[in-house]
């Protein structure tokens, strides 16, 4: 994903964290949680598999190497770049799988008990809600496996998205090609001319030409996509009765999936 398209996703985003956050404001937020991931990430056993893991890759990008060089035909190096691709995905998940599963263990665990339908990651929260970190911290932390909660969450007020599954509806990939097919022009326009350019200053002004030019083609192309996202997400967000709607990437636990609504609006 380009750092533009990682823009209009954080936009969207953003959007959806804000859907029907003002219905919020007067309401119970009470049974709203939010945890600290990256607190969670400090924890030792995370952070001597980390290392574990960046050795291992560290060698397993040395054999890559050596085997990309000895390779005699392009079909041999898919398969180097495959069979690599594969080891690593293995060692991440024997690795961190279990630690995940052992912290998303100890957050249902303390959602239960404190009554909460949905917790969500720390970076989104502004105001209110409560922080159940340091008791997730002490469960991952301690003896034993966290005691998983008998019954599911309970429905929430609080919706969540899976931004990917937008980003695949006909209309927002169709501007995020065209967006890209742009840039890419703009770039090899931009290079050309720099490379005509005679001082700092010439090239310079071009640089903030072009960045002008594609923020202008941004909101042109996106913008109007972004806003009928907004305005579909709101819509779902108020006939589902839901206080506010977040992107599932910041959903740790709970909350009530809207995804498969606001794709169907946006076809």
């Amino acid at each position: 994903m380009t750092p533009t398209i990682k823009a209009l996703a954080g936009a969207l985003g953003l959007l959806a964290c804000l859907v029907a956050a003002p219905a919020a404001l007067g309401s119970d937020v009470s049974d709203i949680g939010y945890v600290d991931e990256a607190a969670i990430g400090r924890l030792p056993a995370f952070e001597s598999a980390q290392k574990q893991f960046n050795d291992e890759r560290q060698s397993l990008e040395q054999s890559f190497e050596a085997q990309m060089k000895a390779a005699k035909s392009s079909a041999d190096q898919q398969r180097v770049q495959q069979d690599f691709q594969q080891r690593i995905a293995r060692r991440q998940q024997a690795l961190f799988g279990p630690l995940f599963a052992r912290a998303q263990m100890a957050i249902a665990s303390v959602a239960a008990n404190r009554s909460l339908t949905v917790v969500v990651d720390k970076r989104i929260v502004l105001f209110g809600g409560l922080d159940i970190t340091k008791d997730v911290v002490d469960l991952v932390s301690g003896p034993g496996a966290p005691v998983t909660p008998v019954n599911t969450p309970p429905p929430s007020d609080v919706g969540y998205i899976d931004q990917g599954a937008l980003d695949q509806t006909p209309r927002i990939k169709a501007a995020q090609d065209r967006f890209i097919a742009y840039r890419q022009d703009e770039e090899k326009r931009l290079q050309a001319q720099l490379s005509q350019a005679k001082n700092d200053s010439q090239r310079r002004a071009l640089l903030k030409r072009s960045y002008a030019e594609l923020d202008q083609q941004q909101q042109q192309v996106l913008g109007p996509v972004i806003q009928e996202t907004q305005n579909v997400i709101s819509a779902v967000a108020k006939k589902r009765g839901l206080l506010l709607v977040v992107d599932q990437a910041s959903r740790v636990y709970g909350g009530t999936d809207v995804t498969a609504d606001v794709v169907s609006a946006l076809k």
